[in-house]
């Protein structure tokens, strides 16, 4: 029997689902967008139907949900911190969804860790003993992996994130609750925010790195993400010395317009720029979709 699991991607703007198989290939998808408006019931039922939609399929054995937040992995759901979906906070994910599909294991864990595990398995860090992953998206997430621990999730689950380590202290104000989160200057919300405050106009983060070329303001604000982007890295290669960080989520799709630059901050801050690769991710979205089906997988005793 071809086994097979449900991965599901939560984002602030979308949820990615696919059919996945035990090589890490997507063999149906499915998404909606994510309508955060609607709160946090709202969310489940988008999720819901996306599983609907995937679940016909023949020989899947479990469902795989990547999650923003603070995640009880074993418990399946949200703790405190909900990330950037309005409302999440103390969502019980795996009980609400398991009573629309109670015939079934469900698995929730953070979204950066399951975007790991598919690099990991099949991506850009297949071959590295120990990686960082950072996902630039609405928000920024993190994960950590060795050879010997495997993902790092903390004591209290809240362990690699990443998003909310302080890069400026009494800086701009975090939906965490803290201020000064390296998210705030290091993702797409940061670069589209920005942007806003310099001209009250708001834009796409995607029109912004495209124009960057040609409107000042942003190529201001592209060059300050950009600049805090390496002296973040700077600061994670000097704290954990890993083999490589890899970088994913959806502002990787715009690295034309500033990964070069990237680099070259890198190697101006840092005081031992050498011995780390820094690679930008295979997956891209589909490494949330490929992780959580993996999850689940592994929870079940089938990985390979």
């Amino acid at each position: 029997m071809d086994r097979r699991t449900i991965g599901i991607d939560l984002g602030g703007t979308s949820i990615y689902g696919g059919i996945i198989n035990r090589d890490g290939n997507i063999l149906k998808r499915a998404n909606r967008d994510t309508k955060t408006v609607e709160g946090r019931e709202g969310v489940l039922g988008l999720i819901a139907e996306v599983i609907e939609e995937l679940i016909q399929e023949r020989d899947v054995v479990a469902i795989g949900i990547g999650s923003p937040g603070f995640i009880d992995s074993n418990e399946g759901k949200v703790l405190q911190v909900g990330g950037n979906i309005e409302g999440w906070a103390n969502t019980n994910i795996r009980g609400k969804l398991s009573k629309r599909f109670p015939h079934i294991p469900i698995y929730v864990e953070n979204d950066a860790n399951v975007a790991a595990l598919c690099e990991h398995w099949i991506g850009a860090a297949k071959n590295l003993s120990s990686f960082i992953m950072i996902t630039l998206g609405t928000g920024l997430g993190g994960a950590i992996y060795t050879g010997e621990e495997g993902l790092l999730t903390g004591h209290g689950f809240q362990g690699a994130e990443l998003g909310h380590a302080i890069l400026y202290p009494k800086g701009r104000q975090c939906n965490c609750g803290q201020q000064g989160c390296a998210e705030e200057y290091i993702s797409g919300t940061a670069v589209e925010n920005r942007y806003a405050e310099l001209t009250s106009i708001r834009k796409k983060g995607k029109e912004i790195f495209l124009s960057s070329k040609d409107d000042a303001i942003a190529s201001k604000v592209i060059d300050e993400f950009v600049e805090n982007l390496a002296i973040y890295l700077v600061t994670l290669k000097n704290i954990f010395d890993p083999e490589g960080i890899v970088i994913g989520g959806g502002v990787i799709n715009s690295r034309e317009y500033w990964w070069d630059m990237m680099l070259d901050y890198y190697r101006r801050y840092s005081n031992s720029p050498e011995g780390m690769k820094i690679l930008p991710a295979i997956y891209l979205n589909d490494a949330g979709m490929i992780g959580a089906g993996k999850a689940a997988f592994d929870r079940l005793g089938l990985g390979k």
